[in-house]
């Protein structure tokens, strides 16, 4: 007769032995990312800029942290805010990746970075009426960081092209 479950007992096999068996459940049934680690740690990275984070304003529904690998098939338009800054771009596809095309308000000549695991950090500035584009960037995490010459910097959260 085996004696009625406890959780004031010690952690003994059987427990292992269950815990091991959900493991295995929890494994087959919601996987971990196999870039999860990557992901966690850029965007830890982007939090140690130490710069003001942006709101996400406006995305499309089918887009998260576990979206799927497909490359995006149109263009789509998100807007991110902050107290000091708006920025909003377009994603779409292009010959080599997705191409960016982002304008900043207030306008003026800025300093956008675009920030990506395992890559360097790729600069461009805005022109006078706070217009960029990044050309051929390939698809999967990434997120921007716009560095006024007068003001603090911002950063959107991190998304997936």
């Amino acid at each position: 007769m085996s004696t009625p479950y406890s959780p004031d007992e010690p952690f003994d096999a059987n427990d292992e032995a269950t815990l091991a068996a959900l493991g295995r459940v929890v494994l087959l049934a919601d996987p971990v990312p196999p870039d999860l680690v990557d992901r966690s740690l850029f965007a830890m990275t982007l939090a140690a800029l130490e710069t003001e984070l942006m709101t996400l304003e406006r995305m499309p529904e089918a887009a998260g942290v576990r979206a799927a690998e497909a490359a995006p098939t149109q263009a789509r338009t998100i807007t991110f805010t902050s107290t000091s800054r708006t920025v909003m771009i377009t994603v779409a596809p292009g010959p080599d990746g997705v191409r960016i095309d982002g304008w900043i308000a207030p306008t003026g000549e800025i300093d956008i970075e675009l920030h990506r695991p395992h890559d360097e950090v790729v600069t461009t500035r805005t022109d006078e009426d706070g217009r960029f584009a990044f050309d051929a960037v390939a698809p999967g995490p990434a997120s921007l960081v716009a560095r006024p010459d007068d003001g603090p910097a911002v950063s959107t959260p991190v998304i997936e092209l």
